[in-house]
């Protein structure tokens, strides 16, 4: 490495570029001013007539060719293909590069005979270079067109060379025809046309909200953009209006994140103890040192090209959809997906006096499967009717360490597809549609990721002896699972009387579903499902299916000793957020009789901080208090410890932060929603002076729970974890 550095000691920051092939017969604007062995140095040349001068300069920006004014080329030979491996915006930046060449490449140069073993040398020369001072940059992109837009993009606009360029796409602003440029932090218009040059940059995080409309109220072509200030821009004429716009979405979005992350001070979770935090703080450092020499020793300096960003943006929002959809850790990300058909029998044994309430599992529809590093997931073509016609008839998550057997399955010349049998003795079949090639690479990926989960299998019941739904297996069950597991509701009581909510019956019912479609880690979800959760889930059972619907199962089993050593390692240490819940401890369900005791009181103490330790960023919110103590009357303290972490990270983020934008933004979206749909209550709203806003944000913070009788707000989080945060916005 040391002799590595020394190589790109001195060298002209921002002007060489990956070794590019160019042929300099195909572009006649170019006079080489200086020629020296195999280099040239040329600089672009515009004809003498100011109007064709213009109309060359109208055609550049109308294909989107400029170019720098500079370049360097190696030609190992006259008549041969060039490498283009510099370019300027400055006569005094390619001097600079030429100088450096002459005095470090051209005197080595000499010693090599044959032009071929030339032109290898001053790529790989080049490469290095490069890879070492532009890393980070777009000067590393493997596709050459991002590489050209990049540097087009910095010449006009003058941004800095370590801002990552997204893309570029043909538009008309104020009439004029010229190219939309997106990167990470801006958005800008570029036009040239015949000597009239437009130019405008707006920052994305000062874009306040961005329209689709109709361009002479008839094609879908047009992009509104309204900034902070009130400004507006109006771009029309763009074919590709759809795409552009989740790109600028999704980049707002990620804008505003780290702006607010940036402006959200201390984090209130880091420790108040001098010695601790600096211990901490030299042990991380060293970790991140440790990494960062084991990254940089295990690389090549050569070739180290990285994906264009919208590549790698459009990679992030397929991984995100794919984790959201099946509530997947967020650390999965889509490795192969088929369409198949899922075929599952009905169970062998089962009382004929349920089959009323649940029907027979037998499963055969049409859908996809796919595959993550740690799961096997599969969603049905087939909607629900409506409402629920956004959710899938069947949905089905299986990790691979559940997975005990797996068969190939040929039906056929031209179908393929494999039986997996699962830890709860259930046989699922997928038999996939698509070319032999494709299923058997699925098959094989499948086969790979199976054996890297081996180290888990053994972990698997451990875990699911801390699951309820086997206690009511327990005569047949593999699992010890002699304790029962809960909540406080098992020694303090439940909101719901279990003789009035007809505990018994419903727990029959969801042993006939389990029975029929695996629980815990292995349940899939047809709409047999969603009907039980509205009937009613019973008290013993509603801690485990809270966390088996949300995902938060999927964690605790991939964290399994996590919580409980946050608390050893953190106990006795203060923050600011220590000092937060320690007040607002009294003041969590006082009504409920658990939170009159000690037992109570420290479970719901040990949750809050073994959180605000793990996420010092973010510590401890007001609100988290009244929703954990729900939870805790249902769920063990390391299944609401992990819960918690779901709520906040996926289902509301920015909700419990120090400014509560995620909050803040969804009373905005609920005073339109109430505006659109019950525009006389609105009216009466704005007649009365009722900010609606400041009246309901108690309701979202605390998911009703401070809202309703404790027995209808559990009704809610059993809706809430099944179908997601919408239900918010419906109840209120």
């Amino acid at each position: 490495m040391t002799e590595f550095h020394a190589v790109t000691a001195g060298v002209p920051q921002n002007v060489f570029t990956l070794p590019t092939p160019t042929d300099i017969t195909l572009t006649p604007f170019w006079t080489t001013i200086l020629q020296k062995d195999n280099f040239l140095l040329q600089r672009s040349s515009s004809p003498g007539n100011h109007l064709f001068r213009n109309l060359v300069s109208t055609i550049a920006n109308v294909f989107d060719t400029k170019l720098p004014p500079f370049r360097i080329l190696f030609q190992r030979e006259v008549n041969t293909m060039c490498l283009q491996i510099a370019v300027g915006e400055t006569e005094k930046a390619i001097n600079a590069a030429w100088f450096w060449i002459e005095k470090n490449m051209m005197p080595e140069l000499e010693t090599i005979d044959h032009p071929l073993d030339r032109e290898r040398w001053v790529s790989e020369k080049i490469n290095m270079i490069v890879t070492e001072i532009e890393s980070g940059t777009d000067e590393l992109s493997s596709d050459e067109n991002v590489r050209n837009a990049s540097r087009t993009f910095r010449q006009i606009f003058d941004i800095p060379h370590s801002e990552r360029f997204v893309s570029y796409y043909s538009c008309a602003y104020k009439s004029r025809q010229g190219w939309l440029y997106i990167s990470e932090n801006f958005i800008g218009f570029h036009s040239y046309i015949l000597g009239v040059e437009t130019k405008e940059l707006i920052e994305l995080k000062e874009i306040q909200e961005i329209k689709k409309e109709k361009s002479k109220g008839i094609f879908d072509d047009s992009l509104r953009l309204i900034t902070k200030d009130k400004q507006e821009y109006y771009l029309s004429n763009m074919f590709k209006r759809d795409e552009v716009y989740d790109v600028l979405v999704q980049l707002t979005g990620q804008a505003m994140q780290r702006w607010l992350k940036n402006a959200g001070g201390d984090a209130p979770g880091q420790s108040t103890d001098a010695a601790f935090t600096a211990a901490e703080l030299s042990s991380k450092r060293s970790i991140q040192q440790t990494h960062r020499l084991l990254a940089d020793g295990s690389k090549s300096p050569h070739h180290q090209l990285v994906s264009p960003l919208k590549q790698d943006l459009a990679t992030q929002k397929r991984n995100n959809n794919y984790c959201s959809r099946f509530r997947l850790p967020a650390d999965q990300y889509l490795i192969s997906g088929l369409d198949a058909t899922y075929s599952k029998d009905a169970a062998a044994d089962r009382d004929p006096h349920f089959l009323s309430q649940v029907p027979p599992g037998v499963v055969h529809l049409i859908g996809r499967v796919y595959l993550s590093q740690t799961f096997l997931t599969f969603e049905s073509e087939e909607r629900l009717p409506a409402p629920q016609h956004n959710l899938p008839v069947c949905k089905a998550v299986f990790p691979l360490y559940t997975i005990k057997r797996v068969e190939r399955l040929n039906k056929g010349a031209y179908t393929s597809g494999v039986a997996i049998t699962t830890c709860h003795r259930m046989e699922h079949d997928f038999f996939l549609h698509a070319e032999k090639n494709a299923c058997e690479q699925f098959c094989e990926t499948l086969k790979d990721l199976l054996l890297k989960q081996i180290p888990l299998f053994k972990k698997v019941k451990p875990f699911m002896a801390t699951c309820e739904s086997e206690q009511i297996f327990q005569t047949d069950s593999l699992i010890d699972t002699r304790v029962h597991i809960g909540g406080l509701g098992l020694e303090f009581g439940y909101a719901e009387n279990s003789k009035k909510s007809k505990d018994r019956s419903k727990t029959k019912l969801w042993k006939l579903y389990f029975q029929e479609n695996g629980r815990n880690l292995t349940m899939i979800k047809l709409p047999t499902f969603g009907k039980l959760v509205r009937v009613g889930l019973p008290n013993s059972l509603r801690g485990e299916i809270w966390e088996a619907s949300s995902g938060a199962m999927y964690l605790r089993f991939a964290n399994q000793g996590l919580y409980q050593e946050t608390l050893d390692k953190y106990k006795d240490q203060k923050s600011t957020s220590t000092e937060e819940i320690e007040k607002d401890l009294n003041r969590s369900l006082p009504e409920y009789p658990g939170y009159q005791s000690p037992e109570g009181i420290n479970r719901l103490r040990r949750v809050l901080t073994a959180y605000a330790w793990s996420n010092p960023e973010l510590g401890y919110c007001q609100a988290m208090n009244i929703v954990v103590s729900a939870l805790l009357i249902y769920t063990t303290e390391e299944q609401a410890f992990w819960i918690l972490h779901i709520l906040v990270d996926r289902f509301f983020p920015g909700y419990y932060s120090t400014n509560m934008y995620g909050a803040l933004l969804d009373q905005i979206t609920f005073e339109q929603l109430v505006e659109k749909t019950m525009p006389i209550l609105w009216n009466h709203f704005k007649r009365t002076n009722v900010e609606l806003s400041v009246a309901c944000l108690p309701w979202f913070l605390s998911l009703y729970i401070n809202s309703m009788p404790l027995e209808f707000a559990v009704r809610v989080l059993d809706i809430l974890f099944m179908e997601g945060p919408r239900i918010l916005f419906q109840i209120g």
